[in-house]
């Protein structure tokens, strides 16, 4: 390390300006093409619609928001703005967590340095992109981090205790009272301040005795948190005793505590070891034929290099080899209690299920301490900044990868919604929308009713949702009209009925999201559910509308350049009205632009319109090119063109041709 990058690193600035060039690149590199996912939209529904209804709706559980509409006040719904917000949380509650092991242990500053690097990519946690539903969680990380610095220099600096004192009792209280996420860390508290005190009284005693004085106010904050949480908020707190699994399930308490144990050895081993290369294998399509794993690993490598450069991993007056006992320890007992609600309720860290990760956040901090003791015990100092570093690469290449599935996949959910929005540009209200498919692989059931209701613009007020999106519930097995259908979830609730409904069809990839109409049955891409749900598809319950309100596009994102599935959708829209001078217009545009569809069944819009207005050449073109586009088309184009056989003025020559060209038997 030169004498340059030693001085460089020395300055203020820089460690915090490593710190968050690191996190910005890896999680914002394609920032402007990230939106909202998971439980994203439930926050943006009410932060933008009905901010009143919010608090009724965390009541249950978390009954305090405040973070979320603090965030929207400064940045609105633009998922651009909740991103950076979020990573602004984690950065400075990493930062202010280094600052305070610093104090606590000065002579490890360059490998605790290297421990917030490696935190602020941490890959035992890949859902940063959810920055809308993680802003709560990032800001009471923020606040408790916050509130162990300012104790600390409390500490250190005791003409300035009776200011940051307080400071640090307000960010502790705050910061229970936003999630419980960290609950379980504040009782490491104690042993952080008696570590602290120790360093500078040398009497055990006389340590104890100032430690207990000191934390005594944050005693109280936190007995004043269980005591609200279990005996004034009993009957509304998620958290019951029959849902405590350790006292359950097992058959006697010593299989709990085995269980227990079992549960907290595999977490303790995967979270400290195996997460840190193991992430990247479990990344779907994970191959290096991918110029997105280059980029990865390009840059993964770039910013480890720079942060090489600049930041030593060597200590002054550390032993070679010597093990780190406090650090150690203090890691362990982090690890522990950061994990221990998650094990009480029978979750695992390490149990691979697609939001476990989340449940990392907390004990992430003991795991990286865990880390850095047995590095400095196992590794020569010589070899230390190596390991480090290839740690550093793969962490970054992990969260940029995983970043980049955002990225598609958000760009799924943008198509979904404008091309729901051009085929249905409003509905009535106590629409139910009916689909097998997921508008993304990020976007479960509840998500996608929230996303609904903040694209037709929610206009309700007293928790009555107008809308509701319902996947593979029981009655859709065999849906029939006339059924009344519900959905409740904490203080909203949806009223409909299947005859109010109307089915969606999202094959993904090249092919236009489809609404089930009758014109489409025998589609060989339909299911017999699928077909079974064309029958309560009411498309009547579309408003076509053209003065309704687009969807926001700071949430949705700029409506796509208009390719082929603009055309289809529009046309699809102008058919359901019998507007056939619209459709055979929005098909002349399509063609001046070069566009065509990649699904076969895409083109019956403008069959019919050409049939309808006597352009029955025309038709039967358009039928020929859907059915060498897409093979086993024909029974459904021979249904179709059965019924224009029945409009006035059939060309029977023409008929007789698609008949003969389909093999058709049914007319």
């Amino acid at each position: 390390m030169s004498s340059l990058s030693k001085k460089i690193s020395e300055k203020y600035w820089f460690y915090p300006a490593a710190l968050l060039l690191i996190g910005f690149v890896s999680y914002g590199y394609c920032l402007t093409y990230l939106g909202f996912y998971w439980d994203d939209w439930e926050v943006v529904m009410f932060t933008k619609l009905k901010p009143l209804l919010q608090s009724g709706f965390y009541t249950n559980d978390r009954p305090f928001p405040w973070t979320y509409q603090l965030t929207y006040f400064l940045v609105g719904s633009n998922p651009i703005g909740w991103h950076i917000v979020t990573l602004l949380y984690r950065w400075g509650g990493i930062l202010f967590l280094v600052l305070s092991l610093t104090l606590l242990w000065p002579r490890y500053k360059n490998h605790l340095r290297w421990l917030g690097a490696l935190l602020i990519v941490y890959p035992g946690f890949l859902e940063q992109s959810i920055s809308t539903a993680f802003n709560r969680h990032f800001a009471a990380f923020f606040l408790f981090a916050l509130s162990i610095y300012l104790m600390f220099l409390a500490v250190k600096r005791p003409k300035w205790a009776w200011i940051l004192f307080p400071l640090s009792w307000l960010a502790t209280f705050v910061h229970l009272f936003t999630i419980e996420y960290f609950v379980g860390l504040e009782l490491i508290r104690p042993l952080l301040l008696w570590m602290l005190v120790f360093v500078d009284n040398k009497k055990i005693l006389r340590s104890l005795g100032k430690t207990v004085i000191r934390y005594l106010p944050y005693l109280l904050i936190t007995a004043f948190y269980f005591w609200w949480r279990f005996i004034i908020f009993p009957h509304q707190v998620a958290v019951r005793a029959n849902d405590i699994r350790i006292l359950h399930g097992s058959g006697s308490l010593m299989g709990s505590v085995f269980n227990l144990l079992t549960h907290a050895f595999l977490d303790l081993i995967y979270s400290t070891l195996q997460v840190w290369t193991g992430a990247i294998a479990n990344i779907d399509g994970f191959t290096f034929q991918s110029k997105v794993t280059w980029l990865a690993f390009g840059l993964g490598i770039l910013l480890t290099i720079i942060f090489a450069i600049f930041q030593d991993a060597s200590e002054k007056d550390s032993q070679e080899n010597s093990f780190p006992a406090s650090i150690f320890v203090v890691g362990f007992f982090a690890f522990v209690l950061g994990a221990f609600p998650v094990w009480t309720f029978g979750k695992q860290i390490s149990a691979g299920g697609r939001w476990d990760d989340r449940l990392s956040l907390a004990p992430m901090i003991g795991a990286g301490l865990i880390l850095i003791a047995l590095l400095l015990w196992l590794v020569r100092s010589s070899k230390q900044k190596i390991v480090l570093s290839i740690l550093l690469v793969f962490s970054i290449t992990t969260q940029v990868l995983t970043v980049n599935k955002y990225r598609v996949d958000w760009g799924v959910q943008s198509n979904y919604y404008w091309q729901l929005y051009w085929r249905a540009p409003a509905l009535q209200p106590d629409t139910a929308l009916l689909s097998f498919e997921q508008p993304s692989i990020s976007e479960p059931e509840d998500d996608a009713g929230f996303a609904i209701n903040v694209l037709y613009h929610y206009q309700t007020n007293n928790g009555s949702l107008p809308y509701w999106f319902f996947t593979n519930d029981p009655f859709m097995n065999s849906p029939k009209t006339g059924i009344p259908i519900s959905h409740s979830i904490r203080n909203l609730h949806f009223q409909g009925n299947t005859s109010d409904s109307i089915s969606v069809l999202h094959q993904g990839g090249p092919a236009c999201l489809r609404l089930l109409d009758t014109i489409y049955a025998d589609d060989p891409i339909y299911s017999t559910q699928q077909s079974a749900l064309t029958a309560v598809s009411n498309l009547s319950r579309i408003i076509p509308a053209p003065a309704s309100a687009a969807p926001d596009p700071n949430i949705f994102g700029p409506e796509p350049v208009h390719d082929w599935c603009y055309f289809f959708e529009k046309a699809d829209l102008a058919r359901q009205s019998k507007d056939w001078k619209t459709v055979m217009a929005l098909h002349q545009q399509a063609m001046q632009k070069g566009l065509a569809p990649q699904y076969g069944a895409e083109y019956l819009p403008f069959i019919e319109a050409y049939a309808q207005t006597g352009n029955w050449q025309k038709a039967h073109d358009l039928t020929l090119a859907a059915q060498k586009l897409t093979a086993n088309l024909g029974t459904m184009l021979c249904a179709n063109w059965s019924r224009f056989s029945q409009l006035s003025s059939p060309d029977a020559a023409v008929i007789d041709q698609v008949k003969q060209a389909l093999s058709c038997k049914n007319f």
